[in-house]
């Protein structure tokens, strides 16, 4: 399963993944990748390797900068009968697990499972 976060930043943020108040990194069960798209633009994909019962719950993509961070948040829960696009709405179904989009933020765009973007001008401060 793979959850994206597109994130519009200046100046550039820093990108973490978090699950259960955990910073996530590269191991065997999640592969994390960063991809600087523009200069404003970047992408970010978690990919989780092992699907197992601990793997689904909230995972977070959180972005920083030093105007400020924002987030989004995902849920990725088991799906008993997988339901394949475009009957899914704001769910994405895969081998039996499922990703719901929740977030608090204002501007949000969903695509293919998470799309967080993030503006921050100069000129607020």
């Amino acid at each position: 399963m793979d959850l994206e976060c597109h994130v519009e930043a200046y100046p550039p943020p820093a990108i973490v993944w978090i699950k259960d108040d955990v910073q996530l990194s590269n191991n065997q069960h999640y592969s994390i990748s960063l991809f600087s798209t523009a200069d404003e633009f970047v992408d970010t994909t978690i990919r989780i390797i092992t699907i197992e019962k601990r793997q689904y719950g909230k995972y977070i993509c959180k972005a920083a900068n030093k105007l400020g961070s924002d987030e989004a948040e995902v849920d990725l829960f088991e799906s008993i009968i997988p339901v394949c696009p475009p009957a899914c709405g704001q769910a994405r179904y895969d081998g039996g697990a499922a990703a719901q989009i929740t977030t608090s933020m204002a501007l949000v765009v969903i695509t293919v499972l998470l799309v967080f973007m993030h503006r921050n001008f100069i000129s607020k401060h």
